[in-house]
């Protein structure tokens, strides 16, 4: 026996099992996001522990790709700007927001790697949005509960279910599946929409518009005209048909809206105190402070201590104190971390969405069979930097934990798949 001779040994038992194991997490974190008491949690831990297992048990010797170390960037970046603020140096307040986005990070570095299993994508999200009605029927059936809520606040369950909702939809119909199970996804997708529906969440509902229109255009854009349209439509009378059973609830919740805008330009000292009086009051108080303070913004501490100044000189509503935020992402994140917290905000939703655009180039990095998988699969993930987007106009997302946790691990799960879907499906090369 030549002792030059390299042996190659068969991969451990560990080995074979943690894309398994992988799996399984990434499966719960989706499935489990709304249906249980912080949901989002056990799937989330389970993949950061199995991570860090193995990258120190089953290292991969892949080459790390350019995106994702630009995601990777993205996400150091915005762990160190949520843990950091102008007055608060030396807190440590900030500091568990910087963990669990270090945890996301490495997440998604080494699911870069090893992938994710599309099924455990695809069923997990459905599963997921099929769990947010299961605990919405409960709640308003069950409780009789005016206003379902999961087990976080309305607002942050309504868009989170949306989200499941739809990016199910785009797995459904742009993924080149059975009919059967092209039916069942998009039942499941209407699940999650609906029970959106019921939790009042109106947040949630003006991003449908942005949502149809995105699907729609990348659909468009890779050449399936046919296609575009027909999932277009397919989505706009699924929205319809669920819709209707909460007709009322939609039609009152509107009818508030507009009422409560006329009443608060007529009155807003008055009418400060309603729903949309609350955002609208805020949001004026938030662009008062950004003109005084573009550049630097006034910081954890001074933001609510301004407020509390002009509310003592009488020129602002007291309710405004009630929130440690200002109802908008955008606004908050100016007003209290300035134009720089501002650029990096906006790019944590840009930097994203642009990787994971579904352009003909990435498209064609799989061979023909695979690719309307692709396509479904890179949708899915582009709505969920968009669908944030929509959502901060009036709520700011990031400043609850699930709203963090949420985005963060739902980045590292989708490129997961998007890798591994990419590497096992590339083309043959031509000889």
């Amino acid at each position: 026996m030549n002792l030059h001779t390299q042996v190659t040994r068969p991969p451990s038992k560990l080995a074979l099992a943690l894309p398994y194991a992988l799996d399984a997490a990434c499966f719960a974190f989706f499935a489990l996001s709304l249906c249980v008491p912080s949901g989002y949690s056990y799937g989330s831990t389970a993949l950061a522990l199995f991570t860090l297992f193995g990258c120190f048990a089953v290292r991969s010797k892949k080459p790390t790709q350019r995106d994702t170390l630009v995601l990777v960037g993205m996400l150091v970046t915005m762990g160190l700007l949520w843990s950091l603020s102008l007055d608060r140096w030396l807190s440590a307040a900030g500091w568990g927001y910087g963990a669990k986005y270090g945890l996301a990070t490495l997440s998604l570095w080494y699911l870069s790697k090893t992938g994710v299993r599309l099924s455990a994508i695809v069923w997990g999200i459905a599963l997921g949005s099929a769990g947010a009605l299961a605990i919405a029927a409960y709640q308003a059936g069950v409780l009789k509960m005016p206003r379902v809520s999961g087990f976080t606040n309305a607002i942050q369950y309504g868009g989170i279910a949306m989200y499941l909702g739809f990016a199910t939809l785009a797995l459904a119909l742009l993924g080149g599946r059975s009919k059967r199970q092209t039916m069942a996804l998009g039942l499941l997708g209407a699940c999650g929409i609906y029970a959106s529906f019921l939790s009042d969440s109106r947040g949630s509902w003006v991003v449908i518009p942005l949502l149809v229109a995105a699907i729609w255009l990348m659909t468009w854009l890779n050449g399936y005209k046919r296609l575009a349209s027909l999932a277009a439509g397919c989505m706009l009378l699924l929205g319809l048909i669920v819709a209707v059973p909460a007709y009322q609830k939609l039609e009152q919740r509107s009818s508030e809206a507009t009422r409560e805008i006329s009443q608060y330009l007529q009155d807003p000292q008055k009418y400060a105190v309603t729903s949309v009086g609350q955002r609208l009051e805020q949001w004026r108080l938030a662009i008062h402070l950004i003109e005084q303070r573009p550049l630097t913004g006034w910081g954890l501490a001074g933001y609510p201590a301004a407020k509390q100044q002009m509310v003592d000189q009488g020129l602002a509503h007291p309710s405004v104190m009630e929130y440690g935020h200002a109802h908008n992402e955008i606004l908050d994140m100016w007003v209290k971390r300035g134009l720089l917290g501002l650029i990096l905000l906006l790019l944590f939703y840009a930097v994203p969405a642009a990787i994971f655009w579904p352009t003909k180039s990435r498209i064609a990095r799989v061979n023909a069979e695979q690719r309307s998988k692709l396509l479904a699969l890179r949708a899915a993930a582009t709505l969920l930097p968009l669908a944030y987007f929509g959502f901060g106009w009036t709520q700011v997302f990031f400043a609850h934990n699930s709203g963090n946790m949420f985005y963060i691990f739902s980045l590292a799960v989708l490129w997961g798949g998007i890798c591994r879907l990419e590497s096992q499906a590339a083309p043959a090369p031509q000889s």
